[in-house]
This record gives C-alpha cells, structure tokens and sequence, in this order.
C-alpha cells in the first residue's frame, strides 16, 4: 500500500484568550506539496526505514498496541521539512498510523487515529486537510478539558471540529524556508507560556476579520479582499507574537506583501508563504522555495 498526503499552511490560532472558556481555534489549508509518501506492506516484525522514522515507528506502533494489530513494514520515501511550521509531524504520524490500519483491514476515522497518535490537540488544520484537503476553520476545545495553552504536541484532547471546509481558488502559492528552524519540543511550549493569553480585543477584531474577510474571499475567489485578510492576520494576535520571533522571516514577510502578495507566516514558521492569482516570480539566491496549489483533497491511498 502506498499512502501519499500534502503538508498545510497555518494562517494563525484564533482565540488564545481564554474568555469563553474555549481556546484555540484554527484557520488553514492543505498544499500538494512538499509530501509525505510512504510505502506499507505485512511484516513478521514493526519495521520502519526512511526519514523521520522514529516518528512514523511510534504512531504506527501507538494504533497496532491499540487494537493489537499485526505488525508492518513503513518505508518512507518522501517527506516534508521538519520544524518549519508547514505541519510535517501530524502527516508523517496520520501516514503512519493508518498505515497499520489499512494494512490490516481496519477502518478508523481520521479524527480516531489523530487522537491515538497524539495530534489535532491545539490546532485540527493537519487533521482535518490530511482526511479532505481544502481551506479549513476549527471551532478550538473546551479549556477546561484540555487544561491551559498548549501546543498539539503537548495537549491530549481530540481533533477540534471543522466548522467551515472550502474548496480554495486556483491560486498560486510560494513556500520560502529561512534557514533557521521553527521552536518545537519544549520550546513550542515556552511560546503558549510566554505569550498567553491573547488580549480579547485582538482576538475579537481577528475573528471580525476571519468572518467579514476571509471566508467571503474563498467563496467568491476575490483576491484582494483575501490579499488584505492574510496581509492583516500577520499583524495581530498570536500570528503577530509568532512573527515577532522569527524576525528573518518577518522581514520576509513585510518585503512580500510589499510586492502584492498575500504573504504570512506558516505556524511557528520560519516557512513563509506568498499567494497570488500569478505565478509567484519572486525568488531569493540564499533561500530554498516551493511553488506549490492547494489540495482540495485529502490523503491518497492505493
């Protein structure tokens, strides 16, 4: 079996207030590319060979200990960068984990296997465009069973749920990766720490722009109205408390929104991203890009 899934890009968290005793809240979108493939097949023993096989060894293990499956053997054959915001642990262990399901006849639900593997705990964008694709809105938890700010990495409770899925314009889009790395680990969770809680007035004015900007960009295809949404997310919020710590990527960011882009930062970065209707013709000598679309569908199995 051959299962092949896109990274996404995070366009920001929404409510880090904690006000409504809910948190979180997402808004994102699934991209072709960079990928993950990986190759699964029987096996007498849980074997796994290829990048990021730690990872992929644990959340196949973590479904087979599960449901006591047979065990399988993942080869990975392509993957996205790690610790650039552009999601590659949760595809890598959505990947993985079906992988051992698949492999022996079981159906799980996407949203079951991310809860198993320990992903979708803050932000549901990865799960959600790894079952489906498209541009996606996540309705965030309830505060007080996930407990405080924390990263999915950090954060027990399920996938939140989708409560807008759009199928998102032909549009092209530019992946600029920094050569610096994005903060993981203990770090990520130094920045929920340190940045929390969000004033209620920048979520409040984040949400108006979500609901009376973005979302009617999609579904009517306006790029500008959708340029100056993504352009504006960058500057409030917990987005803007991102930024501020990846300044190369920042200035990145400001020097292609400048050029007329729909320009922001991916997640905890440093992956930026620019957005066009054109090709993106933008390109820098020190820094690798990606010219990618988005993937208005979910993971591929064959």
């Amino acid at each position: 079996m051959i299962i092949e899934t896109g990274s996404r890009l995070h366009f920001g968290l929404i409510d880090l207030s904690s006000e409504l005793d809910r948190v979180d809240g997402g808004i994102g979108l699934g991209i072709k590319s960079p990928s993950v493939k990986i190759e699964a097949k029987k096996s007498s023993c849980l074997r796994v060979s290829g990048p990021m096989n730690k990872r992929a060894k644990a959340a196949a293990e973590a479904v087979i200990t599960r449901y006591d499956l047979e065990p399988v053997k993942i080869t990975i054959k392509e993957t996205i960068p790690q610790h650039h915001g552009l999601g590659s642990g949760t595809q890598t262990d959505l990947a993985a984990g079906f992988a051992a399901a698949k492999i022996n006849n079981m159906s799980l639900s996407t949203a079951r296997v991310a809860q198993i593997v320990g992903r979708g705990g803050t932000s549901g964008i990865g799960t959600a465009v790894f079952d489906r694709g498209d541009f996606v809105l996540d309705g965030g938890h309830d505060l007080n069973k996930k407990g405080g700010f924390l990263p999915s990495a950090a954060s027990s409770v399920s996938p939140p749920p989708v409560v807008s899925r759009l199928d998102f314009p032909d549009w092209n889009i530019k992946i600029f990766i920094p050569n610096s790395k994005g903060a993981y680990g203990s770090d990520e969770v130094k920045v929920f720490e340190e940045e929390c809680p969000i004033p209620l007035t920048e979520v409040r004015e984040l949400s108006h722009i979500i609901l009376i900007q973005l979302l009617p960009s999609i579904v009517q295809a306006n790029f500008n109205l959708f340029r100056d949404s993504i352009n504006s997310i960058q500057k409030i919020g917990f987005k803007k408390r991102e930024l501020q710590r990846q300044p190369d990527s920042l200035s990145l960011v400001e020097e292609l929104q400048r050029e007329g882009y729909a320009a922001g930062m991916s997640s905890l970065g440093p992956a930026v991203f620019a957005i066009s209707p054109n090709k993106v013709t933008t390109s820098y000598d020190n820094i690798d890009s990606i010219e990618t679309v988005a993937a208005n569908q979910g993971a591929k199995f064959s």
